[in-house]
């Protein structure tokens, strides 16, 4: 059995909660951690394309949740736990 769906509203709540920053940039959002130094962090700034992000109930491709692991740390399970 496959995996739930992550939707953006999720990751928005997510990252909300934990400081960190999203903005708009032509469309795509741009997700941007907080500058406290946490060493699982491998960059800083992590990129969504306007496909996955245009409403709360889109869902974001496993490219993009990759993207968020290997760059935060942060896992699908932590953001659909809040």
């Amino acid at each position: 059995m496959s995996q739930p769906a992550v939707k953006w509203k999720q990751v928005e709540k997510y990252f909300f909660r934990r400081g960190y920053d999203i903005y708009s940039e032509g469309g795509d959002r741009v997700i941007v951690a907080p500058q406290d130094l946490d060493p699982r962090r491998k960059r800083q700034v992590v990129r969504i394309g306007h496909r996955y992000c245009n409403r709360p109930g889109a869902e974001l491709s496993r490219g993009h949740l990759g993207q968020i692991k290997r760059a935060f740390g942060v896992t699908a399970a932590d953001i659909r736990a809040g």
